[in-house]
């Protein structure tokens, strides 16, 4: 179940690149290389609601390195956010209550309010990630355009949840 306990036996964000293992250069990377506009800083700044926000995930996860510091950053801006997250591995039965499919897939992240109400569910990966690597791992440079073209979409998805769930 999520409640206030669980959350909190989470990691902040900088606690958990303390920790991870897999992948840290990555990870590392990824979160200090990500920026916000100053518009979107702004715009997610303009967003009172309190929000928990909560990530399963493990450190070998390639959409969990490429994913969550977009997330992370996003969450910074957020003037009354909460972020945590926590090893999926350790927490089966939270991670089981939000599959996709019937399958469990990494990053989960769960959206609640401040009394761990869910609100909404982002998971794994953009939606056209798929659609997206098909058209840009082909072209020159591919690799490079699909990675940031998958920010710009996580960016964009989580800007649409906000949208949706801010005002609930």
């Amino acid at each position: 179940m999520l409640d206030k306990n669980r959350f909190d036996t989470g990691y902040d964000f900088a606690d958990y690149l303390k920790i991870v293992v897999a992948r840290k250069d990555d990870w590392l990377k990824n979160y200090q290389e990500f920026r916000l506009t100053e518009a979107e800083n702004k715009k997610l700044a303009s967003i009172s609601k309190r929000f928990n926000i909560l990530a399963l995930s493990e450190d070998w996860c390639g959409d969990s390195v490429r994913n969550l510091p977009v997330i992370a950053r996003m969450v910074e801006a957020l003037p009354n956010a909460k972020f945590k997250i926590l090893t999926r591995d350790d927490n089966l039965d939270l991670m089981q209550k939000f599959t996709a499919d019937g399958k469990m897939r990494i990053p989960t992240v769960i959206f609640s309010d401040e009394k761990f109400k869910v609100l909404a569910l982002w998971i794994e990966e953009p939606k056209n990630a798929p659609q997206l690597k098909q058209k840009l791992l082909s072209e020159p440079d591919g690799k490079e355009k699909y990675l940031a073209a998958l920010k710009e979409e996580v960016k964009q998805e989580i800007f649409s949840l906000l949208d949706e769930i801010k005002d609930r």
